[in-house]
């Protein structure tokens, strides 16, 4: 997907933040995250959803990096104080230094051009006992499920002012779900790119949890 697609998709993303499935997938994200980790980087923050919820484990530093600029401003405006950088997970993440306690990757592989490269340099950035905790869309995934998750914890009243927003959320993920260009992962898959079995489904079962600590006891440093 295009810089200006992402850039399109920030100004209506935030309206999936409204669905239960989601926050319960922030949720199990957050539990991954130990308390007062000392440096944690949103790989891909979009419009900061994540780099919200993580700033309530007190984390020394953040930093928030993504490709688009749009994304950016609104992960700003919610997050104030937080480093932000445009940086593309296609590249080196030359101008993103240091090491990382913990490394977020929030739904972002699987629009990566080659996502096992991008793994190998995240992984590079961990600190010793650090982790790397992913979520990617499964094969197959799509918006029913999801929604109807919602339906039934909150009533599909509660979808009425937001409907609008999710009709361009909705076809923009349509395409997004039947691109040849993206990468949706088996579980065998990804957890032969990140050397680790910790790994479940979220998000209404249409994505992957994943989590990768370096040097723990059964989990490989390379690809």
């Amino acid at each position: 997907m295009t810089t200006l697609l992402w850039d399109v998709y920030a100004h209506c993303y935030d309206v999936v933040a409204t669905l239960t499935p989601y926050r319960k997938m922030v949720g199990e994200l957050m539990g991954e995250v130990p308390d007062r980790p000392r440096r944690v980087l949103d790989a891909g923050c979009g419009t900061g959803n994540l780099t919200a919820a993580v700033r309530a484990k007190n984390p020394v530093e953040i930093v928030a990096v993504d490709a688009s600029e749009a994304m950016l401003t609104r992960s700003r405006r919610k997050n104030a104080g937080i480093a932000h950088l445009r940086a593309d997970l296609n590249g080196d993440l030359a101008n993103v230094t240091g090491e990382f306690d913990v490394i977020l990757c929030g739904n972002v592989l699987y629009a990566l051009a080659d996502p096992a490269r991008t793994v190998a340099l995240l992984k590079s950035r961990l600190a010793p006992g650090g982790r790397l905790v992913v979520t990617t869309p499964r094969a197959g995934a799509g918006v029913r499920a999801i929604l109807g998750e919602h339906i039934r914890d909150r009533g599909v009243v509660s979808l009425g002012r937001v409907v609008v927003p999710l009709l361009a959320v909705g076809v923009i993920n349509t395409r997004l779900l039947h691109s040849p260009a993206h990468h949706f992962l088996s579980r065998a898959e990804l957890g032969a790119m990140l050397g680790t079995e910790r790994i479940r489904t979220t998000y209404s079962g249409q994505a992957w949890l994943a989590v990768y600590e370096h040097g723990r006891a059964g989990e490989t440093a390379g690809r």
